[in-house]
């Protein structure tokens, strides 16, 4: 029976292991994560079939699959080095070109990965098999292996290299976060905020999803894909400026900055079949 070791079983490594249980009974899911409550949450609630506080469970694997946190994975790098040789190894990162490069220089081939789906909580307890289903994943390569997992779990395959990826993803994922925080800093700063926030409803609670987030998470992500969001927040900062303007001079044409940008989302839902 093929064997896949998840190491890191947060909210993305638990969701995997429980997705590929109901996927691929066939398959045997190992486990590992450096918090002992974790491995205990994990073995009593069958996410894994074992697991431990080390990377002894690669070693059974055909499949290593590394969920960790991106500033994490330098340090799991250099440990797996040479212990890889003849399995296949992908992680989960959000960003991909630093991450390829330090696992080349640890002499790991690494097939990068990236489901863009998750959950704004973090952790083991928020485990949620379902939210691979439909997503994009991206990969850095076709392998067939990897290929099959991502297509096992209901997620749709993408390769793409990774700077291209970043590039991308720095627009329309990482650059959302840092909007949503600035938004909230923003607001929670007005000294009237104690009582604006009595009147905070579905638009605050939209706009302000992304900032509840996992800090370590985006701190990573911001550290290893530094230079396309100042790239991105620039091009938000230019677009603001134009709102600006316009609303400053009391510009009728404003309305005409509203309809398109309504245009490009009524798109982007048409074409993804989603609100």
């Amino acid at each position: 029976m093929p064997a896949v070791a998840v190491v890191g079983l947060g909210l993305m490594g638990s969701s995997l292991a429980l997705a590929l249980k109901e996927a691929r009974p066939d398959f045997v899911v190992v486990g590992s994560d450096r918090d002992p409550a974790t491995v205990r949450k994990a073995l009593d609630r069958g996410i894994v079939e074992s697991a431990s506080g080390d990377l002894s469970v690669i070693d059974v694997a055909d499949l290593v699959v590394l969920p960790v946190p991106i500033l994490a994975l330098q340090e799991v790098f250099a440990v797996l080095r040479g212990r890889v040789a003849g399995k296949v190894v992908t992680d989960m990162s959000s960003t991909k070109a630093s991450v390829m490069e330090w696992a080349s220089k640890s002499g790991i081939d690494l097939v990068g990965g990236h489901p863009m789906c998750g959950k704004e909580k973090a952790g083991i307890d928020a485990a949620d098999g379902s939210i691979f289903k439909g997503a994009p994943w991206v990969l850095t390569s076709a392998d067939t292996v990897v290929t099959g997992l991502v297509e096992a779990v209901g997620a749709q395959p993408m390769v793409m290299d990774a700077e291209t990826h970043d590039r991308l993803v720095a627009g329309v994922s990482h650059a959302a976060f840092l909007l949503s925080v600035g938004y909230v800093l923003s607001l929670s700063g007005r000294p009237d905020w104690a009582e604006a926030s009595k009147l905070a409803a579905s638009g605050f609670r939209d706009m302000s999803r992304l900032a509840a987030g996992d800090p370590s998470l985006y701190a990573g992500i911001a550290r290893t894909n530094r230079t396309h969001l100042l790239e991105q927040v620039d091009a938000v900062s230019a677009a603001l400026a134009r709102l600006r303007r316009h609303l400053d001079a009391d510009d009728p044409r404003l309305v005409e900055l509203f309809e398109e940008a309504r245009a490009v989302r009524e798109r982007w839902a048409r074409d993804n079949d989603s609100a």
